[in-house]
């Protein structure tokens, strides 16, 4: 009875089971989770852990750009996430693969805030639209140019509060542009 394991993990080494000294093996943590993922070429994304691991990877990117100050190279950023006591015994397929999973992530929500700074844009160009209705016809085209200029350097929340008070003011503008247009044409 002396060679009887005391402990589960012992359990575990005894049966082939290869385990870093930092605990990398034990299941569940997520040094483990990336390197199974890896390993299975599974997207991490997909796990239960993903928002966790990712803000490790995030953390450890961060710390690296602050560190060298400006954007790390990928050995940088594994240098440094070795150096944090988040997940350490991380290999480097394991982080490798991390690291496609995050940009994969990064890109496709890169891509939903572009599908959504474009549908707000557009919608703020309808509202310039509209208003140039109001605007006398010769006179349309320069009001076009001065506010799509505008619209350009903002970000599409304050084009679209922009847009917004174009509308509003178009009506009062353009009886005004119409009128002094008309007085212009009695008195000449």
């Amino acid at each position: 009875m002396t060679n009887m394991p005391t402990r589960i993990s012992d359990y575990m080494v005894g049966h082939g089971e290869r385990r870093s000294p930092l605990g990398a093996g034990r299941p569940g943590t997520a040094v483990a989770i990336v390197e199974q993922a890896a390993r299975d070429r599974k997207n991490i994304a997909e796990g239960p852990s993903a928002q966790l691991i990712f803000a490790h990877f995030d953390a450890a990117l961060n710390d690296a750009a602050k560190r060298y100050g400006r954007q790390p190279t990928s050995a940088e950023t594994y240098r440094e996430m070795r150096r944090q006591l988040r997940m350490p015994g991380l290999s480097r397929e394991g982080f490798d693969w991390l690291m496609k999973c995050r940009l994969l992530r990064m890109s496709e929500s890169v891509r939903a805030a572009d599908l959504r700074r474009t549908a707000e844009l557009r919608v703020a160009e309808r509202y310039v639209n509209f208003a140039l209705h109001f605007v006398p016809r010769g006179q349309r085209e320069r009001y076009r140019q001065e506010w799509g200029a505008e619209m350009a350097a903002m970000v599409p929340a304050e084009a679209d509060r922009f847009a917004r008070e174009v509308l509003r003011a178009a009506v009062k503008s353009g009886l005004f542009l119409r009128l002094r247009e008309l007085f212009a044409r009695m008195v000449a």
